[in-house]
This record gives structure tokens, sequence and C-alpha cells, in this order.
């Protein structure tokens, strides 16, 4: 390991604290498992000065791979590594790096991560940045105190090259008026619709989830314990529940984040696109998904498909006058990626609310929340016809991650953890 000064003194945006942290660098294995954002991490990270040593070996068990336990051991040995860092978590690493003596950086960007419930993630070689507010506070009242809150980063000069140097038909393809790239979950992890219960309890469960649909200040936590009963049987059948020898995860955290508030954002993702596919021509809406719609033809209409993330989704971001975040209701405050990402290609982003959103960007100025499907219609029609505002907003948003959340930025924060 070696430091490159003695120190620096930095704040963070939004923090409303300094931060002191050591710059040093460090030969550092870079656990690849096809994440989106791999090659930005990989590249910021040897443009910080570090050694990055990739390593892609697959992970067949998340908490006891004893052979990726013994391939990557010597590995560690015979390569000189000094830190593993991946995106998301692995227990089995931390096992790893407990035994070779080194530390363990993990970035997590999913929500929900069931495996930050293994009971690795207590083991002292853990420096584990969440970008979800919320969840950090859970895990620490839990017990857990290697988990620390960092939020996702964007790389706004490599979208930026994307962007300039995309061919004029490419440009032409990916412009649209309004824009949306996610999943509809119309596979087989939806997990609500493959569970079996009676028809009463999935009734009364139908009526409470209704109840919190667009409501983006509250999440699904307390069914009722006669319904949640019915549900932990079938999951339970289903092989859902964790190993109570291997995590210290909750039964009723499962049914939250795995089951109800995932199948709200099926519910959400289907009223408000459809909605919007209704009101607009497919000229104007634009869809990109891998989901299946065929239940769905009003959608489908709309759908062109998958993007590549390095150099599709930038032009997607850039040439959409409005792009729409809708959150996975599982992640409770913190910002997701998407909503990174189409700032850090200049792109206009209407998110429902989140509060780290409200936090960290100013609201109608930097950025545009909606509490409600019709308070997204309004503002939809809003920014289409006042195209001077819109492009202020988008320009505005994009100084703001450029400034705060460019990958030096979070990488050196999980890296002083």
């Amino acid at each position: 390991m070696n430091f490159k000064k003695e120190s620096l003194l930095g704040t963070l945006f939004a923090y409303n604290r300094p931060l002191i942290w050591y710059t040093f660098t460090m030969k550092i294995l870079f656990y690849r498992w096809q994440a989106f954002n791999e090659d930005l991490i990989e590249h910021n990270l040897i443009q910080m000065g570090h050694e990055v040593v990739s390593y892609d070996k697959e992970c067949t068990n998340y908490t006891k791979d004893l052979k990726l336990a013994s391939d990557m051991i010597p590995f560690i040995h015979n390569n000189g590594i000094e830190a593993i860092l991946s995106n998301n978590y692995f227990p089995i690493i931390s096992s790893i790096c407990d035994v070779v003596g080194i530390p363990y950086y993990s970035w997590v960007f999913d929500c929900p991560h069931l495996t930050l419930y293994a009971k690795q993630a207590f083991l002292n070689c853990n420096h584990i940045g969440i970008f979800d507010k919320e969840l950090v506070d859970t895990l620490i009242a839990k017990g857990c105190t290697t988990v620390h809150h960092v939020p996702l980063s964007t790389d706004t000069d490599t979208f930026g090259k994307a962007i300039r140097e995309a061919a004029d038909t490419s440009l032409k393809r990916f412009t649209s008026d309004i824009s949306f790239i996610g999943t509809l979950y119309t596979d087989d992890y939806h997990y609500y619709d493959s569970l079996q219960v009676d028809k009463s309890v999935r009734e009364k469960t139908e009526a409470y989830i209704n109840e919190h649909l667009f409501n983006y200040e509250s999440s699904a936590e307390h069914l009722p314990q006669e319904l949640a009963e019915s549900w932990y049987e079938s999951m339970a059948s289903a092989g859902l529940l964790l190993d109570e020898a291997e995590f210290y995860s909750s039964k009723d955290y499962i049914l939250e984040s795995s089951v109800l508030e995932k199948h709200i954002t099926v519910k959400e993702r289907q009223i408000f696109l459809s909605t919007i596919a209704e009101k607009y021509s497919p000229e104007v809406f634009s869809l990109y998904t891998n989901s299946d719609l065929s239940s769905m033809p009003v959608l489908q209409a709309h759908n062109k498909g998958i993007v590549d993330y390095d150099k599709e989704m930038p032009l997607v971001f850039n040439r959409s006058r409005i792009n729409l975040n809708i959150t996975l209701r599982s992640i409770h405050s913190g910002i997701p990626l998407r909503v990174m990402d189409i700032l850090g290609c200049g792109g206009f982003v209407l998110s429902n609310y989140q509060p780290e959103l409200a936090e960290f960007f100013k609201e109608d100025e930097e950025i545009v929340l909606y509490r409600s499907l019709e308070e997204c219609l309004d503002k939809i029609d809003y920014y289409l016809s006042h195209e001077d505002k819109r492009a202020q907003i988008a320009c505005a948003g994009f100084e703001a991650v450029k400034k705060n959340f460019d990958y030096n930025t979070g990488l050196t924060r999980l890296l002083s953890i």
C-alpha cells in the first residue's frame, strides 16, 4: 500500500461535515460478475492510481463456494493483492479476506440485497458501502457495524464521449419526448404471483397493497400478522426463507422486500407506463425493456427492446426530453443508479419522491419529483411545453452530479470507510 499524500481534507456534498481521508494506492483485485458499471469502476480506480487486477470466476454459492475460495486464495498470495473490491456484497469473499488478512470493499447498488444478512457481514475485514441510508440504519440496528452510507456515482466524461461519438442515425433512433428504461418484472422472480396462499389471504393482501400504491413516503412493512403467517408458510415451501445457520435476516424482511414491495413495484410500473402509453403515441413515448409484454399490448407497441449500457443507454438519456424514474419500492431512501446515470448523461429526470433525492438535489432546479400518478402526468405535460425550463433543470442536474457524484468521489468515500 503506497501513500501518495499525507492527508487530504475534503467536504462531500450534503454530508454537512468535513471528511479527512488518506489518499493511498493499492493493488486491488476487482471481482467482476457482469454488473452494469464494472468498466467504469475499474477505469476510475486506475485513474486514481490504483493497480487493478480483474477476476471473474463465477461464484456458485454466495456463502460457502469452496471452489472459488480455493482458486482465489492462492491467486491473492501469488499476485500480492492488498484488497478486494466488488459491486454488491459476496459473503464468501468476506471469508476469503478474513483468512488472508486483507480488506474487502463492496459497493452495494441492489436493494433488496439479501446477502447483506449473511453472518459474514460482521467480519472486521468488511467495508460495505450501501447507497440506501435507511437500509444502513436497519443493518446497524441489527448489530452490523461494517456497513456505511455511500451514494452511487456516474461518469460524465465516459458517457459524454459516447454521446459525442455516436452516429447521427443512432442519435435519431434514440430520440424521444418521454422514455423509460427498465424491467416490468414479468419473470420467474415475481414471487408474489407464484407463491401459493388461500384466495382470501391473497385478496386481503391485495387490498393492503393497493393502499400503498403511489404512496412514496411509506413502506409495506406492517402486513397484519395473520396474513403474514400464511405467506411465511408458502415462502418456506418455495425455499425462499434463508438458512438461520448462515443468515441473520428475519422472514418479515424477505416478505416485505422480495414479495410485497416487488409486487407493488410491478403494479405501479404497469399502471404508470400503461397510462402514459395510452395518452401518448409511440413516436412520443419510448419504452426500453426485455420484459415479456405479451399480456400488455398497449406497452408492446411502445417497446424498443433493451439497450447497451455503455453505448446506447447514454443516447436514450441524453436524447429524451423527459426520462422517467420509477424506483423499486424496496429502495426506501436511496438514489437509484438509473437516476445518477440519467443526470450524468445530461438528461432531464422526472422521478418519484425519494428522501435522498430531495436531500441531495434541489427540487425543481436540478431534478423534478412527483408524489402521485396525477402529479407525474401533470409535470410531463408542463415540461413538454416549457422547453427552456426543462433544459435549464437538465443542465443544472448534470453539473450537480459532475461536481458531487463522480466515481473519484464515490470510490474515495468507499475506500475510506
